[in-house]
């Protein structure tokens, strides 16, 4: 016999304890994107531009980031289809397995090319005559234009690795890179910290801002997310007002 009852008060305050801490571990949400794309997404301080928007919004939403899952786009897809991952950061515009959500934030995606060169880059279609270098699944992203000059011009490549374009271009192996403005300046700033060759480029504006989403397993929790992210674009305009 227990001579000594818990107060009824006291089990209530366990019970709800308990309740609580399996809804807050319910409340957790895994994330997958790119290895790293500095300033947006830093892998090493779980930081970045767009990473810090993405758990406000969730935070705003009533859930909290609790992993994220640095790989590669192609991979990051593959999970989202196996259900392994909540939503995939960057997911593709076209993607056929996930429900996308607002824009977090925009890219602006540019060729450059080195100034001494003076390349003559109006269009997308110029893109044809030069030796190219992408980000990783740029035909995705970029458009079925873009997509169709690659097939067309002297060189196409693409790679995970975006420091890498930057070297190559001025080693002059390649002509063009293509890759967002935002990525470009924070990279080349590393390789001016270590004294790595740079050199002054032209930046051609050819493409029109490109939106960022996540790309979701659940309609649902899209929903959520997305009534998050209205929240803190809300919260961003009056501030400024």
């Amino acid at each position: 016999m227990n001579k000594h009852p818990k107060p009824i008060w006291l089990t209530a305050l366990l019970i709800l304890f308990v309740s609580y801490m399996g809804f807050t571990q319910a409340q957790t949400i895994t994330l997958a994107t790119s290895k790293s794309i500095p300033p947006y997404i830093i892998k090493d301080q779980q930081s970045g531009i767009q990473l810090d928007i993405i758990k406000q919004a969730f935070s705003n939403a009533g859930y909290q980031v609790k992993q994220v899952i640095f790989t590669s786009n192609l991979r990051a897809e593959r999970m989202l289809e196996q259900n392994a991952v909540d939503a995939i950061v960057n997911a593709p515009n076209n993607g056929t397995h996930a429900h996308l959500s607002e824009p977090v934030i925009f890219y602006q995606n540019v060729a450059i090319s080195l100034s001494v060169r003076q390349l003559n880059i109006q269009s997308i279609d110029d893109l044809t005559k030069f030796r190219l270098m992408a980000f990783q699944n740029a035909k995705k992203y970029l458009g079925e234009r873009f997509a169709k000059a690659t097939e067309q011009a002297k060189f196409y490549t693409e790679v995970a690795n975006q420091s890498a374009q930057l070297e190559r271009l001025y080693r002059g192996q390649v002509d063009v890179i293509v890759l967002d403005k935002r990525i470009f300046h924070y990279l080349n700033q590393q390789l001016i910290a270590k004294q790595r060759p740079t050199a002054p480029v032209t930046k051609h504006l050819i493409f029109p801002e490109s939106p960022r989403l996540l790309g979701f397993h659940d309609p649902e929790l899209r929903d959520k997310f997305n009534a998050g992210l209205k929240q803190l674009n809300d919260q961003k305009v009056k501030h400024s007002e």
